[in-house]
């Protein structure tokens, strides 16, 4: 939402107008201060427009390769047809003679940047009221767009330089390698464990802080599965899941962890049929699980902002610490640009997921479908190529895993053995993981270190 100064109903909104002064008058006595502020601070973030147009000057004359100064922004301003807008020349002149030096314009610029996320949060908030107010508009639509603003708005705080030299990069490398020995002596892994140890081995030690990872495959390979192992190996070692699960409802995941937890028969447990001895296995693996720090959110067609609000808010309340979406092709993509094609739609989507993982600092496992492009060849194993609808996915992944059951299209193959193929590791190597799984698909694990794999 585009900040409007002459909405009337607004009132007078947060600014400071000496702090505006400071800035522009320090920007034009010192022609370098413009390097101390230009993060900090975009025209928009100016309160008075006449202010807000000399700044643009400024950074007009800047990106030009020229010096500002109170000549050059002045012609600057002409050409632009913005001198009047400015308040003349001898604005110009007035502004800089009060300002000794740039010493405190960061300090300034900061005071300006925080009047202008209280305007634009104002702002955002009456216009999101009035269409929540206004039948004519979908609830949905408006909860979307206030999540999407309020995030934009908070992206603004984040002026601080990220930027490290390469001793400070490296002390924090040994500093992290120091951890990392420790942990190691302690027997901690350094990561959160897939509960299947090849696994572990070949992403280092198990999932990593704010990593994206893709865990991919056709219909019917187990992708549910697979993601309820992982979440349930992860609760164990008391890591705070949070699942989304936007194609099984949250019943249906519940009876399929209570099945991976007790192998019972699945068939009998959904008509009614236990033993009696069963039925003492399903309590008691009711009693296992109801303890463990997971929390499912089977709202269907969620977005991908809805799901990053929510994640927040339970990050805040310590029930966040490792994130599972099923699946990426459910995922409301609607954006406000409706010239967006599908391919457009699920890069933004994944990039945001990539943006959400690094932000929260949790690990994020985002599962997809692969394309029919595996059901054509005779090697049904997936590769790279086949994720579907956006080479982005790719890209954004720190990891990507593909499932793969040679007994689905092969039936000589051996019985109730799957393949996990890292395709692709940002930080380690790719390579083949071999797993068992039974008949029903709902228990999972890794082979013993002493049992002869089957490739």
């Amino acid at each position: 939402m585009k900040q409007n100064k002459n909405i009337i109903s607004f009132g007078l909104l947060p600014n400071n107008k000496e702090a505006e002064e400071a800035v522009i008058g320090a920007l034009l006595v010192e022609s370098t201060a413009i390097n101390e502020v230009s993060d900090i601070l975009v025209p928009d973030a100016f309160y008075h427009q006449s202010y807000s147009a000399i700044y643009q000057a400024i950074l007009n004359v800047s990106n030009s390769g020229n010096i500002p100064d109170m000549v050059t922004v002045a012609q600057e301003l002409i050409r632009t047809g913005k001198l009047n807008e400015a308040g003349g020349p001898a604005v110009l002149s007035v502004l800089a003679g009060e300002i000794a030096s740039s010493a405190n314009i960061r300090e300034y610029a900061m005071i300006v940047h925080q009047c202008w996320l209280s305007r634009r949060l104002i702002v955002s908030a009456k216009t999101i009221e009035a269409k929540a107010a206004d039948p004519q508009f979908d609830i949905s639509d408006t909860i979307d767009e206030a999540l999407r603003e309020v995030e934009s708005i908070a992206d603004g705080t984040c002026y601080a330089s990220l930027s490290k030299s390469i001793g400070e990069a490296g002390k924090t490398a040994l500093d992290l390698y120091g951890k990392r020995k420790m942990m190691a002596k302690d027997g901690i892994k350094s990561g959160i464990g897939t509960g299947i140890y090849d696994l572990d081995v070949i992403i280092n030690g198990g999932w990593k802080l704010g990593q994206l990872v893709i865990l991919a495959a056709r219909p019917a390979m187990g992708k549910t599965a697979m993601m309820l192992h992982l979440t349930k190996a992860a609760a164990k070692s008391n890591i705070p899941m949070m699942v989304f699960s936007l194609e099984m409802d949250a019943q249906g995941l519940i009876n399929r962890l209570l099945m991976s937890e007790c192998n019972i028969d699945s068939y009998r447990f959904a008509s009614g049929k236990l033993t009696a001895d069963e039925e003492v296995y399903l309590s008691n693996a009711y009693d296992r699980l109801c303890g463990l720090p997971i929390t499912i959110d089977d709202t269907p067609g969620i977005s991908i902002q809805q799901i990053k609000s929510r994640a927040r808010n339970a990050q805040i309340k310590g029930k966040c610490g490792m994130i599972l979406i099923d699946y990426l092709q459910l995922i409301d993509m609607r954006t406000q640009n409706k010239t967006y094609n599908r391919e457009q739609e699920v890069s933004q989507t994944s990039r945001a997921a990539k943006i959400m993982a690094k932000e929260l600092g949790v690990p994020v496992i985002l599962l997809s479908q692969l394309s029919r492009q595996v059901e054509n060849r005779t090697d049904k194993v997936p590769m790279l190529s086949d994720l579907r609808e956006s080479g982005a996915i790719e890209q954004d992944a720190d990891i990507v895993c593909f499932i793969h059951r040679p007994e689905y299209y092969d039936k000589n193959s051996e019985k109730g053995v799957g393949i996990l193929r890292i395709a692709k590791q940002r930080d380690g190597a790719t390579g083949d993981v071999a797993f068992r799984y039974n008949s029903n698909l709902t228990k999972i694990s890794g082979f013993e270190n002493n049992e002869k794999l089957p490739f």
